[in-house]
């Protein structure tokens, strides 16, 4: 949840009902698919005209402070293996079941706008609220730690159970992350499970051509090596592509680490996830310049058998 001024009410605007003009900041956005969001609720104006019209209808005796919290922002979701293979008729289900939830709460009447983004990593609903209670604008009533820590109770039980979900532990110092980090979170899961695959497959070339080089040995001298050339200049063309695979996933490494550098501004670095993702990405170089390596060592070591046969043959 995030706490909204005046002032910052238009930004995320922008940010939330985007359309294929937008120029995302974010670049894990896909302009491509932002035809595919949808709206729960649909604002009916401007977020700061029905904030104005909202408040205007309470009949405050004193003016607005310049420094209130106009707006709150949620980003509901879930892992990205719940929403694997689930039709969007079913995702659209559960995200009305959350704003439903909110409406009930807080009133519907309160709603800014509840808006879906199917343009990134994982399905989510950005739902904005007026926070107002007893007839005044008041976020810290609504929203403090407390009653914070009682609506993912609440929404836990409500909603959750219907579809599976559980409640993060209570009393946990785990906080929630803003769209921005959240989406960090799932480059960081991602692409550690690429670098694993990419590193086995890595290891199980290596072994491959290794044992293919090594299997010359018995071989005649043109035989062995033709065979061995063959191999390196094969080796040569694989870690081209494997380089240019790997200049990829550094430029999204750059892109998530710029976004982890926001996060550890506010005090939630994730430094160290970065690093391990990083490492093994920058690993494999290594890797097949030792290939490399191996591969003109055995070129040059079966001469010895070879000619040792051939002195062989010779004394006969």
């Amino acid at each position: 949840m995030k706490k909204l001024k005046r002032t910052s009410v238009g930004n995320i605007e922008r940010e939330n009902e985007r359309d294929q003009t937008y120029e995302a900041k974010n670049p894990k956005i896909d302009l491509s698919r932002t035809h595919g969001n949808y709206h729960i609720i649909a604002p009916p104006q401007s977020y700061l005209d029905f904030i104005n019209e909202r408040i205007a209808s309470l009949n405050l005796k004193r003016k607005v402070r310049s420094d209130a919290i106009y707006m709150n922002t949620f980003v509901l979701s879930s892992g990205h293996e719940f929403f694997e293979n689930m039709p969007l008729d079913r995702q659209s289900e559960f995200f009305e079941d959350c704003v439903k939830f909110f409406a009930d709460k807080y009133g519907a009447e309160n709603i800014i706008s509840a808006v879906v983004h199917m343009d990134e990593t994982t399905p989510h609903l950005h739902l904005n609220l007026v926070p107002i209670t007893g007839g005044k604008l008041c976020s810290k009533d609504l929203f403090s730690p407390k009653k914070l820590s009682q609506l993912q109770t609440e929404l836990a039980e409500v909603v959750g159970k219907k579809w599976g979900l559980k409640r993060g532990k209570i009393g946990s110092t785990a906080r929630h992350v803003e769209a921005a980090e959240y989406t960090a979170n799932e480059t960081i899961t991602n692409a550690r499970a690429s670098a694993e695959a990419t590193k086995k497959q890595a290891e199980q070339y290596l072994d491959s051509i290794v044992q293919s080089v090594e299997s010359t040995a018995d071989k005649p001298i043109p035989t062995k090596r033709k065979h061995a050339e063959d191999e390196i200049k094969t080796l040569r063309a694989q870690n081209a592509a494997l380089q240019k695979s790997l200049d990829i996933k550094s430029k999204d490494a750059a892109d998530l680490f710029e976004q982890l550098q926001r996060a550890e501004r506010l005090g939630k670095g994730k430094d160290s996830a970065f690093r391990m993702v990083n490492d093994m990405i920058a690993a494999y170089p290594d890797e097949f310049d030792e290939l490399l390596k191996k591969s003109r060592e055995k070129k040059a070591t079966p001469q010895y058998k070879a000619n040792s046969r051939g002195n062989d043959r010779g004394g006969k």
